[in-house]
């Protein structure tokens, strides 16, 4: 066993790390409730640092990309000498501090209630054939409020014994409950993206037509094995009143009072986390306060990779402009759904091939935002989150395959080129349609 400076080194390092992100975090929950009116260049440097500071973590596969998303905003910036732009796409990119923190506090939260407890108990002994079903309808779930922290709480009932064909069927319906809790969830990174560009879109209606789709996704899967028993569903019953009271809350908030989405999550649910932690005691409370911490390290790379990304999408807004991008597309845009479903395939079927679902949305948003399309902001919102969501499916770089992969022990190839490709094709036509449909309405 290696010895040395190393161990005291890497525990220095994170709690340099650590203490940045925490000061970011804080420093933009303090400028929510004044609207904006206290300054943000203290976040935004301190996020500059952060960024730079995390690079020295990140996994080796995602260097490559977030490099890549660098050089490319610095080399636009560098030839139109639009530097300031790198730094409203770093200052756009503290929000996503505070929504991963308060995350982390969610899933700690949530992993010590009694009833996620409960309900991962009773899921334990459900019989193989209804299992399978419950996964799916489980990790929708779990997966609203927990993202991929469902896959955690879900791949060990299926243990590391069980045959790889039963495990790789777990991790099929997982990845597509997953990956439907995002035509919907406020909790959703995603959510938080499309919000920087659609900006007016009430998140009451993009939350009701993404459950309105995701209910027919959810019923596509009776295609796996065991299909959705009542049996099923049951276990998972004490997760429903937590998960609404959440969402609710995120949407009372920004409905009522002028915090936007990603605001109100940010405000709202540590609150809702105190409450829970309360029954517990100061002890539990502190415990999570230091899991929490401790976890921020394992949201860095996203957040890097969102920072480049914004950075490059604040460059590329210009760049547009430059080239009358949106006079050549107002000449040459294809009806409505063509666009519709061309947001929801780029982004898939790139995503299968390695591209991050963050590149090409914040790429096609962009686009599309400063174009007369033709499509109605929530549309186009519902589309993204649409594509979003089939990437975290079956997407080669989306974490929740990566985590699908490696909690329940099969192949990321196999996650991510699977029966949910099909599935993807089947329901992106579906959902193209139907949202056609609903332009026609808003438009």
């Amino acid at each position: 066993m290696r010895t040395g400076k190393a161990g005291p080194a890497r525990a220095s390092a994170d709690s340099i790390l650590q203490a940045l992100f925490i000061a970011v975090w804080l420093l933009t929950l303090v400028r929510v409730p004044f609207s904006g009116h206290l300054p943000a260049w203290p976040a935004t440097l301190l996020m500059a640092v952060l960024v730079v500071a995390s690079l020295t973590v990140l996994r080796r596969r995602a260097i490559p990309l977030i490099a890549g998303l660098g050089v490319a905003a610095l080399a636009l910036a560098a030839w139109r000498g639009d530097w300031h732009e790198l730094y409203r796409g770093l200052e756009q990119a503290t929000v996503f501090v505070a929504f991963f923190g308060t995350l982390i506090a969610l899933r700690t939260t949530a992993e010590r209630r009694p009833e996620t407890i409960r309900a991962r108990e009773r899921f334990a002994v459900l019989d193989a054939g209804r299992r399978d079903g419950a996964t799916m309808l489980g990790a929708h779930l779990t997966g609203a409020v927990l993202v991929v922290g469902a896959h955690a709480l879900l791949s060990p009932v299926y243990g590391p014994k069980s045959p790889e064909a039963v495990r790789f069927r777990g991790a099929l319906a997982a990845q597509r409950g997953i990956g439907l809790a995002g035509l919907w969830s406020p909790f959703w990174v995603a959510m938080v993206v499309t919000y920087q560009h659609l900006p007016d879109v009430p998140l009451w209606a993009v939350m009701g037509l993404g459950i309105a789709l995701a209910v027919p996704g959810l019923m596509f899967g009776r295609a796996l094995r065991g299909g959705l028993h009542r049996d099923g569903i049951a276990p998972l019953l004490p997760l429903v009143p937590p998960v609404t009271i959440a969402a609710a809350t995120v949407v009372a908030l920004s409905s009522f009072t002028p915090l936007a989405p990603h605001e109100a999550l940010a405000l709202g649910i540590p609150l809702l986390c105190l409450a829970a932690l309360l029954p517990f005691g100061r002890r539990a409370l502190r415990e999570v306060l230091a899991r929490t911490a401790a976890d921020t390290r394992s949201v860095l790379g996203e957040l890097t990779l969102l920072s480049c990304a914004f950075m490059l999408g604040r460059v590329l807004v210009g760049l547009l402009a430059d080239l009358q991008a949106a006079d050549w597309l107002d000449r040459n845009m294809p009806p409505a759904p063509i666009v519709i479903g061309g947001v929801i395939a780029a982004t898939t079927l790139l995503s299968m091939i390695g591209v991050h679902q963050i590149v090409t949305i914040t790429a096609l948003l962009v686009l599309l935002v400063e174009s007369p399309s033709g499509v109605a902001d929530l549309v186009l919102m519902e589309a993204a989150l649409i594509g979003w969501g089939f990437s975290a499916m079956v997407g080669l770089s989306a974490v929740s395959t990566v985590a699908a992969a490696a909690m329940f022990g099969v192949p990321v190839e196999r996650v991510a080129w699977s029966a949910n490709a099909r599935f993807c094709l089947a329901f992106g036509l579906f959902a193209t349609a139907a949202l056609s449909i609903v332009n026609l309405w808003t438009v």
